[in-house]
């Protein structure tokens, strides 16, 4: 599966978004650095072109956000609040999501690589078109989330829920659990592993003969 890249220049100016906040609640083109929010964002913000680059917005409620070709790269993102948000090609390095909550938001195209994202909510989201690699998603919720052409490669999803989520065409066999919590009449056209088929067959209460 291709997913487009951000459209993004290599080579972008240091951004202020406090300044730029102040002008505007439409902020573009530049590398972010240094970032300092209000606990609480009320008014729709849209980031657009935009590489943020080893800053943190832990704990940060944003009301409405949506990014637009941006690049996350070892950032902090820990219980920050995206509900509702629209991501349209963007991609996350090496960042952190623990406990975020990205429920009911839209992605397409996006990526998120080499990140721990463990307790992240991602309920009722629409999912297009996106990869999860290499990325710790143990103990997640993707609880009722509408998955179309959404990949995970090589993660962690021990404990993970994807409760009333339709996995046609997802393929875990990568991927690492020692438990996973799903809808058994949602799994058709999922492709797993033989052990990870075993253990799908007993949570049946099938008996395993060797």
């Amino acid at each position: 599966m291709k997913i487009a890249s951000p459209k993004i220049s290599i080579s972008l100016d240091v951004l202020n978004v406090q300044r730029a906040l102040l002008e505007d609640y439409y902020v573009s083109d530049g590398l972010v650095t240094e970032l300092e929010l209000d606990e609480e964002q009320e008014d729709k913000i849209i980031f657009d072109q935009i590489h943020f680059q080893d800053i943190s917005m832990e704990g940060v409620r944003f009301q409405q956000v949506e990014f637009v070709d941006c690049v996350f790269e070892k950032c902090d993102l820990s219980n920050v609040d995206f509900g509702n948000a629209v991501f349209h090609r963007v991609e996350i390095q090496r960042s952190k999501l623990v406990g975020a909550n990205i429920s009911q938001s839209r992605m397409t195209e996006v990526k998120v690589v080499d990140s721990v994202a463990n307790y992240v909510s991602m309920s009722f989201s629409k999912l297009k078109k996106v990869l999860f690699s290499k990325t710790a998603f143990n103990r997640a919720d993707f609880i009722e989330a509408t998955f179309d052409k959404v990949n995970f490669e090589n993660c962690e999803l021990n404990e993970a829920n994807f409760t009333g989520t339709a996995l046609k065409g997802i393929d875990l066999s990568s991927n690492t659990y020692e438990q996973l919590t799903v809808s058994l009449d949602k799994m058709q056209d999922c492709t797993v592993s033989t052990e990870q088929a075993i253990g799908f067959a007993k949570s049946l209460g099938l008996k395993i003969k060797e």
